[in-house]
């Protein structure tokens, strides 16, 4: 496990996170990807994927929609 010693550093790991989750978006757009399936794409935990949609929808750069229980989110476009 790598250890940053900068915040610097971790910004660019979020980032990068970040950009992994939207581009399994924009690959699957217009369809709508449940949370593990983004996960299992971006081959990021499913946690973590989980954490980074609801930023990502909370900054307004994808959209969320709720089907019973599960949450789909696809690519604002």
């Amino acid at each position: 496990m790598h250890q940053y010693s900068t915040s610097t550093s971790t910004l660019a790991l979020n980032e990068e996170l970040s950009r992994k989750i939207l581009q399994v978006l924009k690959e699957a757009y217009p369809l709508d990807l449940p949370i593990e399936e983004v996960a299992n794409k971006s081959g990021i935990h499913r946690n973590t994927v989980a954490k980074y949609l609801a930023v990502l929808s909370a900054e307004g750069k994808i959209e969320l929609r709720s089907v019973g229980k599960a949450k789909l989110y696809r690519l604002k476009k």
